[in-house]
């Protein structure tokens, strides 16, 4: 047997030295890792969380019916998002006057979060960079704007490899006449007996002036005209415009391929003699009091036999509840092969309050469910997929026509101080039709403001 120890001082020595054993034991370990705290759970927002709850997002909206086209389908948007949207409505002339003292606002300081941009406003908006690049937008949500006619993104959406817009809706320019007239047997004798050809839908500027002049006639034997060719607006702005036609129905352009005024050369002359030919020749005198609507209206109620006009106005000229020649019309591309292009397109100011809000509404009202809405509204679509869906087709015919107006309009020249063209050539063009100068003169005239404009402008490549 073992014997006890009963001696205490052997005892507590023999403790000490095991004690301090185990601690030289335990301090050669490693340490202990100490396992991390768990992150709480990021917390998913709600299926009912409205992201923009609170935000009260504002546009500024030209009165037309493509704003009543969207605005009927906003109370989803609200629903979806928990914005408020609030649009103010002002006629064409008061836009720009408003929109300039806010966008020169710093950034979040404006009042308007959503815009909409003329064709003829783009080039000065971008030289006062006041509107938003959505190029990052546009990845983020792989938004896909392949969907947009080229010539009118072009235009209204990416400008020098930097999208700035989505195009809104389109007035781009085209011819509508009637088909009563053109198939009027009596009338195609009479035309082919002078001219040895058929009567046919001019596809020329020279069978555009011809055909005019020859379908302008005394209809009821009173001595005095009661069917002009075609209905115009010769009105001081709008001038520009039928000068245009003539213009680009000779392919030609505004500028030539090295941004030199083109307005003064042999189509540019050709143009406005031609247009003299046609005012004096082809339509009412009163025409240089008309704008837009007066021109319209003077078609509608079967006064002439040809209008170019904008791609919104075919239904109210065919609805005949309004017009007294619907049911007797079609459309065809202006004569020559190309249109004036003309269009919107929505925008975010850099001084918006509410960017990523504005997005929001952008990518919401130019989706494809609500184009096609706004579209089978009789909205001007801008989308190759609404122009060519069959609902839309079935619905608004001449969707077909408008197509061809899109795909072969010429643009309007983004420069810096674009809207000088417009008056620049409104102002020569009205003082050649009122005789007080001689085209060549004019056109002279008006070239040397062209190329004043462009010269050193940072939007144009020479």
């Amino acid at each position: 047997m073992f014997r006890v120890i009963h001696n205490r001082k052997f005892v507590w020595i023999l403790f000490s030295v095991l004690l301090i054993m185990s601690m030289a034991l335990v301090g050669c370990q490693p340490a202990a890792t100490q396992a991390p705290a768990e992150e709480p759970a990021a917390e998913e927002p709600a299926a009912d969380e409205k992201p923009f709850e609170g935000v009260t997002l504002n546009l500024l909206q030209e009165t037309v019916p493509d704003l009543d086209f969207f605005r009927e389908y906003i109370p989803e948007f609200e629903e979806e998002t928990g914005m408020k949207v609030n649009i103010e409505e002002v006629t064409y002339t008061a836009m720009h006057e408003k929109l300039i003292p806010q966008l020169t606002l710093g950034e979040g300081q404006g009042a308007y979060d959503v815009i909409i941009v003329d064709k003829q406003w783009v080039g000065e908006f971008l030289c006062g960079d006041w509107l938003l690049p959505i190029d990052d937008y546009i990845a983020s949500d792989n938004f896909d704007t392949s969907v947009y006619v080229p010539a009118l993104f072009d235009m209204l959406g990416e400008i020098n490899g930097v999208t700035y817009m989505l195009p809104f809706y389109n007035y781009t320019m085209g011819l509508v006449y009637r088909t009563d007239i053109f198939e009027d047997p009596d009338l195609q004798a009479e035309y082919e007996a002078e001219f040895g050809k058929p009567l046919e839908v001019p596809t020329s500027l020279e069978d555009y002036v011809q055909t005019a002049k020859f379908l302008t006639r005394d209809t009821d034997g009173d001595g005095e005209v009661d069917q002009y060719g075609v209905a115009m607006q010769l009105a001081r702005f709008p001038s520009y415009a039928e000068y245009t036609h003539l213009l680009f129905g000779q392919d030609g352009w505004y500028y030539d391929e090295d941004w030199n005024a083109a307005v003064n050369d042999e189509k540019g002359i050709n143009a406005i003699n031609s247009l003299v030919d046609l005012y004096q020749n082809a339509t009412t005198e009163a025409a240089t009091g008309y704008f837009f609507n007066e021109q319209i209206e003077f078609f509608k109620q079967g006064n002439a036999a040809m209008i170019i006009t904008y791609s919104v106005i075919p239904p109210l000229i065919d609805d005949p509840e309004q017009s007294k020649i619907a049911g007797n019309i079609d459309l065809a591309v202006t004569p020559g092969g190309h249109g004036m292009q003309g269009g919107w397109g929505w925008a975010i100011p850099r001084s918006a309050p509410n960017q990523d809000a504005a997005w929001e509404f952008l990518k919401w009202v130019e989706s494809p469910e609500i184009a096609k809405k706004r579209a089978m509204l009789g909205g001007a679509a801008v989308q190759l997929p609404v122009l060519n869906d069959p609902d839309v087709v079935a619905k608004f015919p001449y969707q077909a026509k408008i197509k061809e107006w899109l795909e072969t309009g010429k643009p309007f020249p983004i420069v810096c101080r674009s809207q000088e063209i417009i008056d620049a050539l409104s102002l020569n063009v009205s003082e050649v039709l009122a005789g007080t100068k001689d085209p060549q003169e004019a056109m002279d005239e008006a070239a040397q403001v062209l190329n004043d404009v462009v010269k050193d402008d940072p939007l144009v490549n020479k």
